[in-house]
């Protein structure tokens, strides 16, 4: 068992590390507030509120959301689904690359929403949390591949949909679920991963023009 988790630690670190420090939070969460939490203990853990952000100037909500869950059901849908793609994202594009599709999508699940709330008070009575925005921010990301390298990556992005239509109309019915926070991941992901595979195209283009020249 031992020697399981050090092969997939070392297959994708920075994903073993993310779904190491969402169980942490929500071992911690457990020892405050018992198995599940309520809004009120949500907000009062790091969850996400547009009102909150602004007018206390609660910024940093907008990443301590990311790492929250309010359930057992919920943090365990969540890793797993983390498990799967994450390590395919992180072994595709490389842990510096990943990492910073990670921030992105993370920062879009919260930022694109509170963005909203400033034009047109969008969802000011929500509390949100989760790494689910940071998963469809990696659907995006896998959906940025497939479109750069279709020959490699098309087959796996359609293997997918069927999940991701699946995950989208969960988010639709369910009440609960941040279809907002879910949309702007996927937004984020698929723009951080589009941008950063054409500025490795770009630079190995200049480095070949460099050699011939």
């Amino acid at each position: 068992m031992k020697n399981q988790l050090l092969k997939q630690y070392k297959r994708a670190p920075v994903t073993s590390v993310l779904i190491a420090l969402c169980v942490v939070i929500y071992v911690i969460s457990f020892l405050l507030y018992g198995e599940e939490m309520n809004v009120y203990e949500g907000m009062a853990f790091g969850g996400y509120n547009p009102v909150f952000v602004q007018l206390n100037h609660e910024y940093y909500r907008l990443i301590t959301a990311n790492f929250i869950h309010f359930g057992i059901i919920h943090i365990a849908v969540n890793c797993y689904s983390l498990y799967g793609i994450g390590m395919f994202i992180e072994s595709s594009l490389k842990p510096k690359k990943y990492c910073i599709v990670l921030f992105i999508s993370a920062l879009a699940t919260t930022g694109l929403p509170y963005l909203l709330y400033l034009i047109n008070g969008f969802e000011a009575n929500t509390v949100s949390g989760g790494i689910s925005g940071v998963i469809f921010g990696l659907i995006g990301a896998l959906g940025a591949l497939a479109l750069k390298y279709r020959d490699i990556f098309l087959d796996v992005f359609r293997q997918l949909a069927p999940n991701l239509l699946l995950m989208l109309f969960i988010s639709v019915v369910v009440p609960s679920i941040s279809l907002s926070g879910h949309v702007a991941g996927m937004i984020g992901g698929f723009i951080a991963t589009y941008i950063i595979l054409h500025i490795h195209t770009y630079k190995k283009k200049s480095k070949y023009s460099d050699l011939v020249n």
